[in-house]
């Protein structure tokens, strides 16, 4: 018998693209929506010479051998007086696709993300009176047949499978946090909005309101998942929703 987690909900991104994400998360403007403040995203790992391109403001690494071209980013927002000292805004985003092009590399897969966003909706769902977030999402492998089908749906993702052999996997919200606490409570302390360990189901809170609400974030990549759990608290995907 399967129980279903009634208030919960799962906001998915159904593509690891990082072309896509890059463009989805860029920092725009003066008073950005976005700042990606980490990112890890490989194609091949092969690090046996030294790198062609070791770009330190994005954390990109470019190898070259007669058997392939491998890629490794590995980024992190750095702060300097409270102020963004190296993000990721239009002009980064056109700089990594120009290493992708110039290196014949067609994408890469991004493994974890983390990004600050800008949304006073999402406090109001919570009751936070606060408007910047940090989120984390994290690869992993779909659940099965219908949250892969909406996965094998993005045309960018045949890259990844294709090129680079990688299975299909999605993005799901792991952890949700406003900004003050991130700042000025200790870790130990925190009260996480959304917080998911991707294991079993006492470890999803993710209250449906504010789930909806990140998904819009996501467009038009956006997925939401309903769980419910059985024997040994295992979860079992319901169904899902764009």
């Amino acid at each position: 018998m399967v129980e279903e987690l009634e208030e919960h909900r799962v906001a998915c991104v159904t593509t690891n693209s990082l072309c896509e994400i890059l463009k989805l998360f860029a920092s725009k403007g003066t008073e950005p929506k976005y700042y990606i403040s980490r990112l890890r995203a490989i194609a091949s790992n092969a690090e046996k010479k030294p790198p062609v391109i070791d770009d330190k403001y994005l954390g990109i690494k470019i190898h070259v051998d007669r058997i392939k071209t491998s890629l490794v980013m590995d980024y992190k927002l750095n702060f300097k007086n409270r102020m963004p000292e190296n993000p990721i805004d239009e002009e980064e985003v056109s700089k990594t696709l120009e290493y992708l092009h110039n290196y014949q590399i067609k994408d890469a897969a991004v493994e974890n993300l983390e990004v600050i966003i800008r949304d006073p909706e999402i406090g109001m769902l919570a009751g936070v009176p606060e408007d910047l977030f940090h989120m984390t999402l994290k690869s992993d492998p779909t659940d099965g047949d219908m949250d892969e089908n909406e996965v094998k749906k993005e045309l960018v993702n045949e890259e990844l499978i294709k090129y680079y052999r990688f299975k299909h996997r999605i993005l799901h919200c792991r952890k949700l946090i406003d900004r003050k606490q991130y700042l000025s409570t200790p870790q130990s302390e925190w009260k996480f909005l959304i917080f998911w360990r991707g294991k079993n189901g006492i470890s999803l809170i993710s209250p449906e309101e504010v789930a909806q609400q990140v998904k819009t974030h996501f467009n038009p990549y956006g997925l939401i998942k309903r769980y419910g759990v059985e024997a040994e608290d295992k979860l079992v995907l319901l169904d899902v929703t764009r």
